[in-house]
């Protein structure tokens, strides 16, 4: 941006590379940090250190977490009979804000698409694979984007359970979620319906 001093400039670069962030958004955001302050400043870097240093990966399930384990692993009220498998972290907020599930989740991390160079290896299915091997879970629900990549990753566990886990019994949303949508940006009665209304995968 002409006349912009540098390190306005910088920061409006990184702010833009936000999802959903445009450089006019960016540019917004940046001066308004810039009339709040030093304060304003400092706890932003505050913030953003803390995400960095105290927020990781859960390692059960791979849900956010800033203790040993995430809320949803320690919620002693949930059972592990059904177990709901996700794309990323936002997932389960979305499927949570309408009201707490009697479920676990756990986080894929992505979904399959060989034309991006993301295999099975790149997501999180060593520990989905040892928690179905401790036993317990009946049922697997698939909450996953109605998405060619969604269907990829379906399939790909239909069959894992198939060969390794056939007493597990495999679900997948259905009603009112349309293709081509991503279960983070769905509505919540949409997201009620659909789990509601899930089918097997056959």
């Amino acid at each position: 941006m002409k006349f912009l001093p540098k390190a306005l400039q910088s920061l409006v670069h990184e702010l833009a590379r936000l999802p959903g962030v445009g450089e006019r958004t960016a540019l917004r955001f940046a001066v308004s940090l810039l009339k709040g302050g030093e304060h304003r400043v400092k706890t932003l870097q505050a913030a953003l250190s803390s995400l960095q240093t105290d927020v990781s990966s859960c390692p059960e399930c791979g849900f956010w977490m800033e203790e040993m384990r995430c809320p949803v692993c320690n919620d002693h009220q949930r059972t592990m009979q059904r177990l709901c498998v996700v794309r990323d972290c936002p997932d389960v907020l979305a499927l949570e804000k309408f009201r707490s599930q009697g479920w676990k989740y756990h986080v894929l991390g992505g979904l399959l698409s060989p034309l991006a160079g993301v295999g099975p290896d790149k997501l999180n299915l060593p520990a989905l694979h040892k928690r179905l091997q401790a036993g317990g879970v009946q049922e697997m629900i698939l909450a996953l984007d109605a998405t060619v990549e969604g269907d990829a990753t379906a399939f790909y566990l239909k069959d894992l359970c198939k060969k390794h886990f056939p007493t597990v019994s495999l679900t997948r949303m259905a009603l009112g979620l349309p293709a081509g949508s991503s279960v983070e940006y769905l509505d919540p009665s949409t997201l009620e319906s659909a789990l509601q209304h899930r089918t097997p995968l056959e």
